[in-house]
C-alpha cells in the first residue's frame, strides 16, 4: 500500500500542493511557514 502524502494549502497564493524539498510552495514559492497542512477534501487540520 503506498505511503498517504500529506498536503497542504498555501495561506499567500491559495493552491493546495505537496511542498518543494525545501518545503516552500511550488505554486508562488512562499516559505514553508506559509504552509498549512490539509485533510484530503481541502480543510485545514487543527495543530
Amino acid at each position: 500500500m503506498a505511503e498517504k502524502v500529506q498536503k497542504y494549502r498555501c495561506t499567500i497564493c491559495g493552491a493546495i500542493v505537496i511542498p518543494n524539498p525545501d518545503g516552500s510552495c511550488p505554486v508562488c514559492g512562499a516559505p514553508k511557514e506559509a504552509l498549512v497542512p490539509v485533510d484530503d477534501d481541502g480543510n485545514d487540520i487543527e495543530q
